[in-house]
């Protein structure tokens, strides 16, 4: 449950301080084998948003791509209206190797080329979320599926790609962290002597 009220809370709000929208409202392409996101910076605080509104019942396999440069975090997450119309709803994150896409935001892909090994993954009825994970710089596919229980009406889904450089720990906190080692080690040697 608190995921779901935090992937709505995200959605809700959609940009985040500081941040460069990439792709704002991105409608998937189904003419194409894929839609491209376009290139996130992480040290920019990149996010896209992406939606898909022609929902037909039946199974739905939907890749979306994107480019990160330099390396950093990602967050994925994606919520499914109404909540109860879909089973299965997954989003899977993979290497690409080798997708062609059209330049431009949000460009139509001809073809998707990814590893099948996912890096990261998650399921859930109406609410996917794959939170903060390190990615080297590169090309990345994530694959939204599911199957819509009834429809065409009002099924879609929308979310968010958000790309943040790495943390990296205060001056202050390393300090910190050395005067324990420190510590640790000459009571070890007084212990000793």
């Amino acid at each position: 449950m608190k995921k779901l009220i935090a992937g709505v809370a995200a959605l809700a709000f959609t940009s985040i301080a500081d941040a460069s929208v990439v792709c704002a409202g991105c409608d998937y392409l189904d003419a194409s084998a894929g839609t491209y996101l376009g290139a996130q910076d992480p040290t920019l605080q990149d996010q896209s948003t992406f939606t898909n509104t022609q929902m037909a019942p039946g199974a739905f396999s939907d890749m979306w791509v994107f480019d990160l440069d330099p390396a950093g975090e990602a967050t994925i997450n994606a919520i499914f209206n109404p909540l109860g119309a879909v089973s299965d709803f997954t989003v899977s994150l993979h290497a690409d190797t080798g997708s062609v896409c059209a330049a431009g935001v949000p460009g139509a892909c001809s073809s998707i080329s990814f590893n099948p090994a996912a890096i990261a993954s998650d399921t859930n009825g109406g609410f996917v979320d794959i939170d903060f994970t390190s990615l080297a710089a590169g090309r990345y596919v994530f694959v939204i599926s599911g199957s819509v229980i009834d429809g065409p009406s009002a099924e879609s889904y929308s979310g968010n790609l958000n790309s943040f450089a790495a943390a990296v720990p205060e001056p202050g906190s390393l300090a910190l962290l050395g005067l324990g080692l420190l510590g640790i080690g000459a009571a070890g040697r007084r212990r000793r002597s």
